[in-house]
């Protein structure tokens, strides 16, 4: 049995579902208002441009966020900084319920972010505290699938809760989950950070840190491409065969394969464009082959990013966090601005997101 297939340990396998259930509850934040856009839009008096700038703005908030937290879980540990994360997002869904116009509104849709930033962002670091390697490439496959099953459901679920009491009660329901879950991860979580450094918030201290990482090729070259492979999914949000490929390929053909697959996925749309045989069946093949490569992307470059920092695993993560929400914020917010947003578009997207991804590997992560 490989290393990544090493039976894991009770406490591991708690960790795990912890913080997949924290970080998919943190990101239900970004989908579970969108049925309700367009009632906001008429109650609060504003335009359809304002009220879609709530997902963009909540981005925003957990990625320039966890350059902050990073810090402070190397200090302090997890614990304290993601139960910190849980209340303010908590509270921030709470009051959104109250807003009358846009400006609150997007306020409280900022604060969320910053909250639920901890959850997402400390989340993957908890991982990497508790197993490494392959082990780690293969379980975050599987934390990539809980994450990425929010932009399946929660739309669903915060359908059924406009259509049965209104927009308000979606803000609610976020905020009682939320709640939940800090409960559960109060109780249930140990602190996974064994590595405390004290001169983590120091100047000199953070100074060194985020230098290091941002010189280290490998470390910026495994971020860039893991924001390049959500930015996919913001385009749209799925994963079995990710442990299959790293048992049989090993992360780094993985890794590889999967950004092959994102290039094929926009040539294939654009190739049936071309012949004037688009259907949909075929346009959902290819959304399926990037929802998998998402995860092959992420998970592989997660550990292939995080394996190597011991003592400012939580800036790596802050840092590593903070640079896929921001790419994916710029990204969407760049695909957003086309007036054009047909299949076409999708197709180049796929494409360009996967030849870029193909030369940042080449050039800064290949080893």
């Amino acid at each position: 049995m490989t290393a990544a297939y090493q039976k894991l340990s009770p406490t591991e396998i708690k960790i795990m579902l912890i913080t997949m259930l924290i970080s998919m509850c943190s990101m239900l934040g970004v989908d579970i208002h969108l049925p309700s856009m367009p009632h906001i839009m008429v109650f609060m008096h504003t335009n359809k441009q304002h009220v879609q700038q709530s997902v963009s703005i909540y981005l925003l908030g957990m990625g320039l966020s966890l350059l902050f937290y990073g810090p402070f879980s190397d200090k302090y540990g997890r614990k304290p900084v993601i139960i910190f994360g849980l209340i303010l997002a908590a509270l921030s869904s709470f009051a959104a319920m109250y807003t009358t116009h846009i400006e609150p509104f997007l306020l409280t849709r900022l604060l969320q972010g910053i909250g639920s930033g901890a959850c997402i962002g400390l989340g993957r670091t908890m991982l990497a505290d508790t197993i490494q390697g392959d082990r780690l490439a293969s379980m975050a496959s599987y934390f990539g699938l809980i994450v990425s099953l929010s932009p399946l459901l929660a739309p669903m679920l915060g359908g059924y809760i406009q259509q049965a009491f209104g927009w308000q009660k979606n803000f609610l329901v976020l905020g009682l989950i939320l709640s939940a879950i800090m409960l559960i991860y109060v109780i249930f979580c140990p602190e996974t950070n064994h590595y405390k450094n004290p001169q983590a918030l120091s100047l000199k201290g953070l100074y060194q840190s985020y230098s290091h990482l941002l010189t280290h090729r490998h470390f910026v070259g495994c971020t860039l491409l893991t924001g390049l492979a959500m930015s996919a999914v913001m385009a749209y949000a799925t994963r079995l065969l990710n442990p299959f490929f790293i048992k049989h390929l090993g992360s780094r053909k993985t890794l590889i394969l999967g950004l092959n697959i994102l290039t094929f996925s926009g040539l294939w749309i654009l190739f049936f464009i071309l012949i004037h045989l688009i259907s949909v069946p075929l346009i959902m093949l290819a959304v399926f082959l990037t929802l998998a490569c998402q995860i092959m992307i992420g998970a592989n470059a997660t550990s292939r990013a995080m394996s190597p920092f011991h003592d400012k695993r939580g800036v790596a993560g802050a840092l590593f966090g903070g640079f896929q929400m921001l790419t994916s914020f710029v990204s969407s917010a760049l695909i957003g601005s086309f007036s054009y947003g047909g299949i076409g578009l999708l197709a180049m997207v796929y494409l360009i997101l996967g030849l870029l991804g193909l030369g940042i590997f080449y050039s800064m992560v290949k080893k």
